[in-house]
């Protein structure tokens, strides 16, 4: 093992250490944020090789299969890329694919994918009405997943979920950091069988109000994208309504 290898080594220890400090933290979630934390934090760059996958059950104390699904929620979030063969690397340049997002963030002076880094994750239950109730018909309340990003070069994005909470039982009971640096679509997916196969999309402008923008970490007044995203099943069932806030001053958009 050379020096690179021992740092890095060393630094995911002990990060897995931190995570695991709380007991209601499953061992997937402490490794998933283990690795997370180490790629925000500068100790995995861009483009570098994850340590493989044996030799992180040895560094982060869990089994095989730990690893295997920790490494396969950071995949679904592009977080990393991984490929038969090739090992496991900490994504780049390479595009995001369509189970990430609906859309993409592009920097916009060098076009590329931007990433998130960090985020915070809030779930309840609300009964309040908006646009989300008029597309998924939901006669009782629904469950909205808040979500504080941050990209890679430090831009904030806010983001809620809607869902019908009737598809969603228990949902608003499940451990907000359970969904920490996870890929809201597949989870759905393995969880509630709800298969997003599709979405549409309205993009409009407007100046971020004071609630919001104390939430999301965005300015009061600052003129952002809002986007909504509205997931369908197969059968063009709704699944979801989703709400995106960023700064228009911060990236472009690709859809």
């Amino acid at each position: 093992m050379n020096e690179m290898q021992t740092h890095v080594s060393t630094i995911l220890a002990q990060l897995m250490r931190e995570a695991s400090a709380d007991q209601r933290r499953t061992k997937r979630s402490a490794a998933r944020l283990a690795i997370a934390e180490a790629i925000r934090n500068g100790t995995l760059a861009p483009g570098d090789y994850l340590p493989s996958e044996t030799w992180l059950t040895q560094i982060l104390g869990v089994s095989l299969g730990t690893v295997q699904a920790a490494l396969r929620q950071l995949q679904q979030m592009g977080t990393i890329v991984r490929r038969r063969g090739d090992g496991t690397r900490v994504a780049s340049t390479e595009p995001l694919g369509s189970e990430v997002w609906h859309f993409r963030f592009l920097d916009k002076d060098t076009g590329q994918p931007m990433r998130i880094s960090n985020e915070h994750v809030w779930i309840d239950r609300i009964a309040e009405a908006g646009p989300w109730l008029d597309y998924l018909g939901a006669s009782n309340d629904c469950v909205r997943i808040r979500r504080s990003l941050t990209m890679q070069d430090g831009t904030p994005v806010g983001a809620e979920m809607f869902i019908n909470a009737d598809h969603v039982r228990g949902l608003e009971d499940v451990d907000p950091r359970e969904l920490n640096m996870v890929n809201i679509r597949p989870y759905l997916e393995e969880n509630y069988n709800l298969a997003v196969v599709g979405a549409t999309h309205l993009v409009q402008t407007r100046d971020i109000d004071v609630g919001s923008g104390k939430i999301f970490g965005l300015k009061s007044g600052e003129t952002v994208f809002e986007i909504h995203a509205k997931a369908y099943t197969i059968d063009r069932a709704p699944i979801y309504f989703q709400r995106i806030f960023v700064s228009s001053d911060a990236c472009n958009l690709s859809f």
